[in-house]
């Protein structure tokens, strides 16, 4: 790496990028106006106030008194009302902090069932601020929120330097992965994506380790360590986990069956949190149980009509704020759109070009992109059957975002050097997403305080 520019220079931007991003978001975001935001918010206050985890009920009404009334006075006054904004501050009145009945919590609610990691580095930040008042523990917590996105930035520095031994690829990744309109808001809200993401981000940076140090130690365990922190953060990794196994078999030589066993040597302690988790928190048992009376056809009629299809896996994926009500400019969308078509161009019209490493990593965001997109939608089916509910939404795909990204500039570059341009293609992309979060930022600021 010190052959081929100063990389600490480079990581330090990426972490003072990712820092003051989310920062400055977490401090413009309206309280409790994060996805599911009071459900995670009184896990994590369970988590610190009682030190013990929540009681796994999905469906119930546990929230502690001091978030009941914020929820009322800030958070459902514009929730899913985009033409109203943020009502002043000063129309939270607190309960009493003092009194132990304004901070109790069985912390039951729709994230009960989730593993505990990334809300017990919530609790120790509200911990920090304990005696301090309720906003300000909230904003404690959301800046747990910010450090997993300050750590999914590094890892995707690690990937970029991993993947090409350029630092400046390193650095491009990790721009890409902190600028992501949508992984920036969740790495500025308290919400247990953040730890999935950055966890998803570190095992793809292992996996690119792998194949450059022909399976290191370390890479070997930071998969381990990746994988492992992927599944104490949200059950949905679980559907990471056969990609990475693929990915690592094919890093370390397919043809070789001791790649596939040291890929599910690597995954399984991961698999076995899962499995367990699944069984101590009760996870199928506390799905509500309300099921709808439509065939399986008309839901899928309208689960997979192309039109949701665009919003969910597209619009919400790359930028959908608040409670999926705040949006930006359909053009913004369309130049997004429009980025991944000429990234697949990239690498149709570079084919014959390009290394096996790099038709490798086509092949996989694709069919791993793929993969996932039907496994989420048959899950959504069958549970809308159960519970009546639409469930799925684009930021579920976020864990595969550091692979996609890697693809995108590998096909941006790709297109630039087949048409001859004087600028690289993937710097070109990143300046792209960083015009669109900025835009992401101002359509925020317009949207709550305007």
């Amino acid at each position: 790496m010190s052959a081929t520019g100063s990389w600490k220079s480079w990581l330090g931007f990426v972490v003072c990028l990712a820092l003051a991003r989310g920062v400055l978001l977490a401090g413009l975001v309206p309280p409790l106006n994060g996805p599911d935001e009071p459900a995670h918010f009184d896990y994590v206050q369970r988590v610190a106030e009682d030190l013990r985890l929540p009681v796994p009920q999905s469906v119930c009404a546990g929230y502690s008194a001091e978030n009941r009334a914020l929820t009322a006075t800030l958070n459902e006054p514009i929730k899913f009302r985009p033409e109203r904004p943020m009502p002043p501050l000063s129309a939270f009145v607190a309960p009493d902090p003092d009194q132990p009945s304004s901070r109790a919590t069985t912390g039951c609610g729709p994230a009960s069932t989730y593993p505990p990691l990334y809300y017990a580095t919530a609790a120790v930040a509200y911990r920090l601020e304990h005696d301090a008042p309720y906003l300000q523990r909230l904003f404690a917590a959301r800046l747990a929120s910010v450090g997993w996105g300050v750590l999914g930035a590094c890892f995707a520095f690690l990937l970029g330097v991993a993947w090409s031994g350029r630092v400046h690829d390193g650095a491009l990744l990790g721009i890409i992965v902190a600028a992501q309109p949508m992984v920036a808001h969740l790495s500025a809200v308290v919400n247990n994506d953040a730890a999935m993401i950055a966890s998803a981000t570190g095992a793809f940076a292992a996996v690119a380790l792998l194949g450059r140090e022909g399976g290191s130690r370390r890479a070997f365990y930071l998969l381990v360590a990746s994988t492992m922190a992927g599944a104490f953060s949200k059950p949905l990794f679980v559907f990471i986990l056969p990609i990475l196994g693929v990915a690592v078999a094919v890093v370390l030589d397919p043809r070789r069956f001791g790649s596939w066993l040291r890929a599910a040597a690597a995954l399984a302690p991961a698999a076995v949190v899962l499995f367990a988790w699944s069984i101590h928190a009760r996870t199928a048992e506390n799905l509500p149980a309300t099921p709808s009376s439509q065939p399986y056809a008309e839901i899928a009629a309208w689960s997979l009509s192309p039109e949701r299809l665009y919003v969910i896996w597209h619009k919400t994926f790359w930028m959908c704020w608040g409670w999926l009500d705040t949006w930006i400019d359909d053009g913004y969308y369309s130049a997004l759109a429009l980025s991944v078509v000429l990234a697949a161009a990239g690498f149709a019209l570079g084919w014959r070009r390009l290394d096996a490493r790099e038709h490798a990593l086509a092949w996989l965001a694709a069919a791993g992109t793929v993969s996932m997109l039907f496994a989420l939608n048959g899950v959504e089916i069958v549970l809308m059957r159960k519970t009546s509910s639409a469930l799925i939404q684009g930021r579920y795909l976020l864990p595969l975002f550091p692979l996609q990204a890697l693809a995108l500039v590998t096909g941006s570059r790709a297109l630039s050097r087949r048409l001859g341009g004087w600028m690289d293609g993937a710097w070109a992309f990143a300046a792209v997403l960083v015009l669109i979060d900025a835009a992401s930022v101002a359509r925020a600021l317009v949207r709550y305080y305007a």
